[in-house]
């Protein structure tokens, strides 16, 4: 699934398809993940030495030794601080119309594990995702059903299922090769 808009639209036939196609993202979530946890211990290491006493650096050192990661009501906390930074607080970002600039060590640091957060939220909303199918697959729904999906943000939340009409399916068939085999006498 394209992971560039915002919401679409996606029609399937088969859940097996789907499962696929989230599997995919899965990977595709994973491997960008490993990347940039190796960028980022990388970064550690070589700031270590210059920046090692500093107390931000601490606190990014202990957050990605600890794994923590906010909870719901931290991510409250910290959309305050992001506030509280916008206004220019910090001097690590300074506001510049809806951005934020920083030439800092510091600032190059808080993007990387922003980036990683927001990698691993993904992934556990693609993972629930799957669960999710799996579960669809385990009640029996099959090929008989098409699958209309709203896909927020590049993870399915909601799905319409329609009941595929079998008539309508071999008509639809037979008037596409009509059509074709039509078009190919008008040719000659």
């Amino acid at each position: 699934m394209p992971g560039k808009l915002v919401a679409e639209i996606v029609t399937l036939r088969s859940l097996q398809t789907l499962e696929q196609q989230i599997e995919a993202d899965i990977a595709a979530y994973s491997f960008q993940k490993e990347d940039y946890s190796e960028r980022l211990g990388n970064f550690l290491r070589d700031a270590e030495e210059k920046y090692g006493d500093e107390d931000w650096f601490k606190e990014f050192s202990l957050e990605k030794i600890s794994g923590d990661k906010p909870k719901k009501d931290d991510s409250k906390k910290k959309s305050k601080k992001k506030k509280k930074r916008k206004k220019g607080d910090s001097d690590s970002w300074v506001p510049f119309k809806s951005l934020e600039l920083s030439s800092s060590v510091q600032g190059e640091a808080e993007i990387m594990f922003e980036t990683l957060q927001a990698i691993t939220e993904k992934l556990e909303a693609l993972e629930e995702s799957k669960e999710s199918i799996n579960e669809l697959r385990n009640v029996g729904l099959g090929n008989e059903v098409v699958y209309i999906c709203y896909v927020k943000d590049g993870v399915i939340s909601k799905i319409v299922l329609k009941s595929v009409d079998t008539d309508e399916v071999s008509k639809f068939t037979f008037n596409m090769g009509f059509s074709k085999s039509h078009i190919l006498e008008q040719n000659l």
